[in-house]
C-alpha cells in the first residue's frame, strides 16, 4: 500500500493532539496546536488572533509582539512581509473558525505551496472544531457541577420525599428534615415546631445543633413569639443578620452565639401549624435566595408531611393496619388495583346523577429497558418518583393508584374527558421533567390513556377503555395523550394479533436475513454484506422492519429476532467462505438486545457453532446505543472484541460523535449516512461533511463504507475522494440467501459497477 502524502501524515500527527480533549484546557491546545504548526511547516512565527487581538504567538517575545504586522497577515491569504530581526517572509493565513479566528503562519526562505496551503487550512478547521468541542466541555462540567449540587439537594430531598411517601412517623420525618436542613445549608442550628397534629395539642418538635436538654423548653416556646414568631404570624419567610437583637425562642446564653438566622411556615389545610428556622454562627454571615429557596422547599415538605400526618391519622381512625397493607401498593404507598376499582365503582354512582367521572391510564414508556439496563433498584427508584409527580400534577379531590408494574391510574370524579385530557397533559409535562437518580441523568416520558364514563359502564371495563387509549398513545409515538373511542378496541385486538402473529413465526422460522452487499468500488467485487431482516409471513407475504419492528422492541420479542438473523447470517457466511474467504458479514443488533445479559455468551456460541472466526462479524451500533450506558456499552464491547468481533458505527454523522468516543471505543469501520451521501456531486456541504470523515477514518485506521449510493456520480465522486467500500441501490437492494450465493458465484461478473 503506497505511503500516504506529507500533509496527510502531518494532518493526522496534528489531529492526534486533540483525542486527548479531556485532558486539554483551551489555553494548553492552542499552545501546543502553534508549536505542532511550526514543526510542520518550519515556520518562524505562528500566531492565533481573535478579531484583531493577538491571543498567542509563536516566534516573538511576549512584549515585542508585532500586532500590527500579524494583523495584516490575517486580512490576506498570501503575502510577503518585511519583520524586524528575520527580514523577509513568506505568510499565509487561514480561519480557524466562524467566530473571527484566524490562523498566521509566516515562513522566511521557500513561499507555502499548494500542499502546504491545504495542510494550514486543515489544521485551522481541526483546532477551529476542537476549540469548539472543548468550549462545550468545559460548558458540560460546569453544568454536571451545577447538576451535582442540584443532585445532592434532590438526593436529599428524595430522602425526606421517601420517609413522607412511605408512611415513616412524623418525629421521624421532622428529624430528618432539620438533619436535612443543616447539611443543605451549612446552618448551626436547625428547629421544627408543629401543632395540631395527632392526640392532644402537644408540639411536635426536632432541634439539631442545639443541646437535647434545650428541647423541652425550644417545644414550649409559644409559635408567634420571637424572630420565628414572624413567620408564623406573617405567613411568609423571614431573614435576619442580627438574629440576637430578635429572638427569644433559643434561650439567652446560646442566642448570644448566633448572627444570622431565617424562618418558614409550614401548612396544613389552609392554616399555618408550625415554623422551621435556621440560624447560623458565623459572623457577617447572609442566607443567599437559593438558600431561602431551599428552606422554603423544606418547608414544603413538612407541610407534605404534615398533611400525610394527618390523613393518616384520620386514616387510621377508620381502617385497621392491615387493611391499609391490604388496599394500598408497599412499593409507592399508593391505592393498589383493588382499591382503584373500588374508587371507581363508588364514583359511578354518581356518574348516574349526571357527574361526569373520567380515569387516565398512565404506562412509563421503555420502562422495562431502564430495568434491564440499570437494574431493578434503580427502576423502583424511578417508579417513587413517577407517584410523586403524580401525586403533584393532579387535583387534591383526584385518586392515584398504582395498578401494577409502571402502570398507574388517576380517577378524577366531576370532570369530563376533555377536561381529563388538559389533566393528563399536565402530567405528562411533569415526567418529562429533568431527574438524576444516582449522580444518573433519565428523560422520562409516559403514555396517558383517558376514558369517561358512559351509561352501564362497570369499573372494570372503563378502566378497560382508557387502557385501550393508553395503547394506542404507546402506537402514536408515546410521550402523549389519548382519549378513547369505540374503534381503538378493534385496533388493540389487531395489535394483540400482530404480537401473537410474531411470536408464532419466530418459532417457525419466518423471519430471515436478507443480504445487501458492500462493493469495493477499485474491484467492483463484493467487500463485505449487511444482514437486514424481513418476515415470510404465511398470508401477508414479505414484510419489510416497519412492519413489525416496533411492536417487537416494544414487547421485546426484537431479542429473539435479533438471535435468528445473527445465527441464520453466520450459518450463510460461514457456507459462502468457498466463494471469497475474506468475506465479513454486518448484523445490527437493537438496544433491547445490547443490554440483554446474555448476548456475549449467544454471540460465542453462534461463532463456535458455524466455526466461523470473529472478525467475519462486524455489529452495527449507533451512537445513541452508545451514549445509552457508556460503563456497561464498553463493558460488552470489550467482552465481544475479545472474540475477535469486530464493530461500525452506523449512520456516523447525523448524531453525537466526537473523536472521544472513537478513541475510546474498539471502533474499526464508520458507515457514512445517506443523507449526506445524497448531495455528492451537487451539495458542497455535503461533499465537505463526507471529504471530512474520509480522512478522519484514514487517519485513524478505520474502514469507511458510504450507505445509499444511487447514482453512478456518487460513486464517481467517492472513488475520487479516496473512499473504496460502497453499498446501496446502485449496486444492488438486500437481496435473499439464494440470490446472494448466486451473486457470489464466480460464474457472476461485474459491468459498469452494477450488479
Amino acid at each position: 500500500m503506497p505511503s500516504a502524502p506529507w500533509s496527510t501524515v502531518q494532518l493526522a500527527e496534528f489531529l492526534e493532539v486533540f483525542e486527548l480533549l479531556e485532558m486539554l484546557d483551551g489555553v494548553n491546545m492552542t499552545r501546543i496546536a502553534v508549536d505542532r504548526v511550526a514543526a510542520a511547516l518550519d515556520a518562524e512565527v505562528v500566531a492565533l488572533l481573535i478579531d484583531e487581538t493577538v491571543v498567542r504567538c509563536l516566534g516573538f517575545p511576549a512584549d515585542a509582539v508585532p500586532v500590527k504586522l500579524l494583523r495584516n497577515a490575517a486580512e490576506v491569504r498570501f503575502s510577503i512581509l518585511q519583520v524586524p530581526g528575520i527580514g523577509e517572509v513568506h505568510s499565509v493565513s487561514a480561519a480557524v473558525s466562524t467566530a473571527g479566528c484566524t490562523m498566521v503562519v509566516l515562513r522566511a526562505g521557500n513561499p507555502f505551496d499548494k500542499e502546504e496551503e491545504t495542510l494550514v487550512r486543515s489544521m485551522a478547521r481541526a483546532l477551529g472544531l476542537a476549540m469548539t468541542a472543548t468550549d462545550r466541555l468545559t460548558e458540560s462540567r460546569m453544568l454536571a457541577e451545577r447538576l451535582a449540587e442540584r443532585q445532592y439537594l434532590s438526593d436529599r430531598l428524595a430522602q425526606i420525599q421517601k420517609s413522607i411517601s412511605h408512611r415513616a412517623p412524623l418525629q421521624e420525618v421532622m428529624d430528618s428534615i432539620t438533619e436535612g436542613a443543616a447539611e443543605l445549608l451549612g446552618a448551626d442550628v436547625v428547629g421544627l415546631r408543629i401543632v395540631g397534629i395527632g392526640e392532644g395539642e402537644r408540639p411536635i418538635a426536632s432541634l439539631t445543633g442545639y443541646p437535647e436538654e434545650g428541647l423541652d423548653q425550644f417545644r414550649s416556646i409559644p409559635l408567634g413569639q420571637g424572630f420565628s414568631g414572624r413567620a408564623f404570624i406573617e405567613g411568609k419567610l423571614v431573614s435576619t443578620e442580627d438574629f440576637s437583637a430578635t429572638a427569644t425562642e433559643l434561650g439567652a446564653d446560646p442566642q448570644e452565639l448566633i448572627e444570622a438566622a431565617m424562618a418558614a411556615p409550614v401548612h396544613h389545610d389552609g392554616r399555618i401549624v408550625g415554623v422551621i428556622n435556621v440560624a447560623s454562627r458565623e459572623v457577617g454571615h447572609v442566607f443567599t435566595p437559593a438558600q431561602e429557596e431551599i428552606l422554603l422547599r423544606l418547608a414544603d415538605h413538612a407541610s407534605l408531611a404534615v398533611t400525610d400526618a394527618a390523613a393518616i391519622h384520620a386514616l387510621r381512625d377508620s381502617l385497621e393496619g392491615e387493611r391499609f397493607k391490604a388496599s394500598h401498593d408497599a412499593l409507592t404507598a399508593l391505592p393498589n388495583r383493588t382499591t382503584v376499582l373500588e374508587m371507581i365503582e363508588f364514583e359511578l354512582d354518581h356518574t348516574a346523577r349526571g357527574v361526569p367521572l373520567s380515569v387516565l391510564y398512565i404506562d412509563v414508556d421503555r420502562f422495562k429497558l431502564l430495568n434491564d439496563m440499570y437494574g431493578h433498584s434503580f427502576g423502583d427508584r424511578v417508579l417513587i418518583e413517577v407517584a410523586s409527580r403524580l401525586r403533584s400534577a393532579v387535583r387534591e379531590e383526584d385518586l392515584v393508584g398504582r395498578l401494577a408494574g409502571d402502570e398507574f391510574v388517576v380517577v378524577a370524579p366531576g370532570i369530563s374527558a376533555e377536561d381529563a385530557e388538559a389533566l393528563a397533559q399536565r402530567v405528562t409535562y411533569q415526567m418529562t421533567q429533568p431527574l438524576v437518580i444516582d449522580g444518573r441523568g433519565t428523560q422520562l416520558s409516559v403514555s396517558v390513556g383517558v376514558a369517561e364514563s358512559a351509561a352501564g359502564l362497570s369499573s372494570e371495563e372503563l378502566l378497560g377503555n382508557a387502557d385501550v387509549a393508553m395503547y394506542r398513545a404507546k402506537t402514536s409515538g408515546r410521550d402523549c395523550v389519548v382519549c378513547y373511542d369505540v374503534q381503538m378496541r378493534d385496533e388493540m385486538f389487531k395489535r394483540a394479533d400482530l404480537e401473537q402473529e410474531i411470536s408464532l413465526g419466530l418459532k417457525a422460522g419466518e423471519f430471515v436475513p436478507f443480504f445487501q452487499p458492500s462493493m469495493n468500488l477499485e474491484t467492483g467485487k463484493v467487500h463485505s454484506l449487511e444482514a437486514l431482516v424481513r418476515w415470510n409471513h404465511p398470508t401477508r407475504g414479505q414484510l419489510a422492519p416497519d412492519a413489525f419492528l416496533e411492536l417487537a422492541e416494544e414487547t421485546g420479542l426484537i431479542v429473539e429476532i435479533d438471535k435468528s438473523v445473527l445465527d441464520e447470517s453466520c450459518r450463510q457466511v460461514a457456507g459462502w467462505t468457498r466463494f471469497n474467504p475474506d468475506l465479513t458479514i454486518s448484523v445490527n443488533l437493537s438496544v433491547r438486545h445490547f443490554a440483554h445479559p446474555e448476548i456475549v455468551d449467544f454471540v460465542a456460541e453462534t461463532l463456535a457453532k458455524y466455526r466461523l472466526h470473529g472478525s467475519r462479524l462486524w455489529l452495527e451500533i449507533t451512537e445513541s446505543m452508545v451514549m445509552a450506558n457508556d460503563a456497561m456499552t464498553l463493558e460488552i464491547l470489550r467482552s465481544l472484541r475479545s472474540l475477535g468481533v469486530r464493530f461500525m458505527v452506523d449512520d456516523f454523522g447525523t448524531g453525537y460523535s466526537s473523536l472521544v468516543y472513537l478513541k475510546r471505543y474498539p471502533i474499526g469501520a464508520l458507515k457514512i449516512d445517506r443523507e449526506f451521501v445524497d448531495g455528492l456531486g451537487s451539495d458542497l456541504e455535503d461533499e465537505a461533511i463526507v471529504t471530512a470523515i474520509i480522512r478522519l477514518a484514514d487517519a485513524l485506521g478505520h474502514e469507511v463504507i458510504a450507505e445509499g449510493v444511487e447514482t453512478e456520480a456518487q460513486q464517481e465522486w467517492l472513488v475520487q475522494s479516496g473512499c473504496i467500500y460502497a453499498q446501496g441501490f446502485l449496486f444492488s437492494k438486500a437481496i435473499s440467501a439464494d440470490a446472494t450465493e448466486a451473486l457470489l458465484s464466480p460464474a457472476v461478473t461485474v459491468e459498469n459497477g452494477l450488479l
